[in-house]
């Protein structure tokens, strides 16, 4: 894994569609789903949301001509540091 649960993505600028692909069923079988995403918009990734779906946005889903984003995630190479 390239980062520890959760996720957070903050739309800026852009509504745009998120799409989420479910990786863990079977041979030949397929869960697609659409999220929009406004602008000003947080999401939090968790859960089954975060281990079970590859998510993305692909161009044609892009619905304005700028889209800005900030992700943020936890490197597993941090190490539990308390804070004082």
């Amino acid at each position: 894994q390239l980062s520890k649960e959760p996720i957070a993505n903050i739309s800026m600028a852009g509504d745009c569609y998120m799409t989420f692909r479910n990786e863990r069923m079977g041979p030949g079988k397929k869960e697609e789903k659409r999220v929009l995403l406004k602008r000003r918009t947080l999401q939090v990734l968790t859960g089954r949301a975060r281990y079970d779906y590859s998510h993305g946005i692909q161009n044609c889903n892009l619905l304005s001509e700028r889209r800005i984003s900030v992700t943020m995630r936890e490197s597993p190479l941090t190490k539990n540091k308390k804070l004082k």
